[in-house]
């Protein structure tokens, strides 16, 4: 999915004119990539907020005109004010729509577990995006993966994945941890304590033989 933005190039650097340019409702951005020399530019904020309600997400191709240049770029290294719904800051990585690039892709978790339906456990999210490789235009919204079939004590990683045809991992042996089922932590409280309670009544059956034998080794000591 592709977009049209705007741009003009910032004169000023520094804290005080970013600070000007985002009370004026713009962004300070910096343009870089294939081998050109970086270019500071600033973007209408609300038209950069829109380019990311597409479905593509911060994966839109930004068609970028800058005067009389264009650039056709992904926006990258997005730096959001911690509290507030303000940009502070956007790289715009130039890109040939020919050639491959990394990107961070939302995973959704499609289905109800066995070990949720069945064994009353939880679904835990670790990762909810993987890294792919692709080209520009074949980056998808997103990627579905089924986790139906697992029991309590699975889990599944990046390359249980099942990517759409022209995408690979950005690393092949990619291992990160997506999603696993776990028992709540009141079953898994009550289970250690059950295994706490055995562990103790073997404890006092080890004392009450060892007190016999004893008995027994006195009493034949006096005979």
């Amino acid at each position: 999915m592709e977009t049209n933005l705007k741009a003009i190039v910032r004169e000023g650097m520094g804290s005080a004119e970013s600070r000007r340019l985002r009370k004026n409702g713009n962004i300070p951005a910096v343009v870089y990539g294939l081998g050109m020399d970086p270019l500071s530019v600033a973007l209408n904020a609300l038209e950069f907020k829109n380019a990311l309600k597409t479905e593509a997400g911060t994966n839109v191709i930004i068609n970028l005109e800058v005067g009389s240049d264009n650039y056709t770029a992904l926006a990258r290294e997005i730096q959001k004010h911690p509290y507030r719904d303000e940009y502070l800051h956007i790289d715009l990585i130039q890109i040939d729509l020919t050639q491959t690039v990394e990107a961070d892709v939302q995973i959704e978790f499609v289905g109800i577990p066995v070990g949720v339906k069945e064994e009353g456990g939880l679904v835990q999210t670790i990762n909810s995006s993987i890294s792919i490789s692709a080209l520009p235009t074949n980056i998808p919204t997103s990627i579905e993966l089924d986790i139906s079939a697992l029991n309590v004590g699975d889990n599944l990683t990046a390359t249980d994945v099942n990517l759409p045809e022209g995408v690979e991992l950005a690393n092949e042996d990619d291992e990160s941890l997506l999603v696993t089922i776990t028992l709540p932590r009141a079953a898994v409280e009550e289970e250690d304590s059950d295994e706490i309670g055995m562990e103790g009544e073997e404890g006092t059956d080890g004392e009450s033989t060892e007190e016999t034998v004893e008995e027994d080794s006195s009493d034949e000591s006096g005979e």
